[in-house]
This record gives C-alpha cells, sequence and structure tokens, in this order.
C-alpha cells in the first residue's frame, strides 16, 4: 500500500514538473533567459532522479509479487 501511495506522489509530482517544464519551454526567451535555462535543467533533472526513484519502486514491488507467488 505504501509503495502505491508514493508511486502517486511521484507521479503527481513529475506531471506537476512537467507542466513547469513546459511553461518555461514555451515561453519566449527574454532578458531572464539564463534564469529559465537553469529552471529547465533543475526540473528536467528532478524528473530524472524521480524516474530512477520509480523504476527502483516497480522492482521491489515486483519482487516482492513474486515472493508471494501472486
Amino acid at each position: 500500500m505504501a509503495v502505491t501511495a508514493a508511486k502517486s506522489v511521484m507521479a503527481f509530482r513529475v506531471l506537476t514538473m512537467a507542466v513547469d517544464l513546459c511553461r518555461l519551454t514555451t515561453r519566449t526567451m527574454n532578458v531572464n533567459a539564463g534564469h529559465e535555462r537553469t529552471s529547465k535543467a533543475r526540473i528536467i533533472h528532478q524528473i530524472q532522479l524521480i524516474r530512477g526513484i520509480t523504476q527502483m519502486l516497480m522492482q521491489s514491488d515486483e519482487q516482492n509479487t513474486k515472493k508471494r507467488g501472486r
């Protein structure tokens, strides 16, 4: 149950960050171009970290399911 809740929270965070990234990408470059570039890099990095954590959780969940014989 905790794994399912963690997956939901991570999925929501990724969705929120993807929306932020989309807004930064579609906005025209202006005076704050350096700040926007930094924000994009930060968001992409966070998404990559969460993707790795999610893959680890899914593998762990699959192993637990196999151990239970389901």
